[in-house]
Order: structure tokens, then sequence, then C-alpha cells
């Protein structure tokens, strides 16, 4: 996908028939062609917001002293989807994160958890 970030919206261009976003036209006038358009709720009415279904996302980012995967590089990425325990439960995706990454200490790995929300982050 394509990012438009400093980017004011002037208008968007719906499809008559189907109520989907088909482009949108920035403050330059530039048509930006687009199927999805995402912006944060605080842009809409209260009414407009009363109608949305919202699905969430729970988190957690850790720092930790070893890694998932026990391995003699110090050239790794750990990707793993951790099924839910029960059926109709959600799979929580661990993304960790080793030293070479520049994204944490030397000894230390940076984990992001992620899962869909169906009650509170617990849960």
């Amino acid at each position: 996908g394509i990012y438009c970030l400093r980017h004011s919206v002037q208008c968007l261009v719906v499809d008559k028939e189907s109520r989907k976003c088909k482009a949108i036209i920035d403050q330059f006038g530039q048509r930006i062609i687009s199927k999805h358009f995402l912006v944060e709720d605080s842009y809409f009415s209260e009414n407009t917001c009363s109608h949305v279904q919202y699905r969430q996302i729970s988190r957690s980012v850790l720092i930790t002293d070893r890694s998932v995967l026990k391995t003699d590089s110090d050239q790794q990425i750990s990707i793993l989807t951790v099924p839910g325990e029960e059926p109709g439960t959600f799979a929580v995706r661990v993304i960790e994160l080793c030293p070479s990454t520049m994204t944490c200490m030397k000894g230390t790995y940076l984990v992001h958890l992620t899962c869909t929300s169906s009650k509170t982050a617990r849960e």
C-alpha cells in the first residue's frame, strides 16, 4: 500500500453503487487512486461513528534477555504464530528482533506480541 503522509484530503471519490472509496483528491488537486481510506475516527461526527463496528488489537512489547529460538546466530528475526487455546479464540503473532536489527541493546531482544481483541487485553 501507499501511505500519503502530510497530504490533506480535500475530498473522497466514492462509487455510487458500492459506496466504496475509489480515490482521494489531496490539497494539491492530485487524484490518488485507492481501494481503502484509513483515518482516525476523531475526523468523523459522533453520528457517523455510532454505526462503525470497531476491530481492536491487543499488543504487548517486551524486552527480553534471551531469544525464543535457541541458535548460535546473532542475525535472526523470529516470526511465530501461536494458536488460540480454545476454539473461537485468536492466535497470537510473535515477532522477535535481535540486537543486529538495531532495535534493542546487545544481549537483549525486542518482542512484539499482537492478536485480535475480543474482550480485554488479558482475555
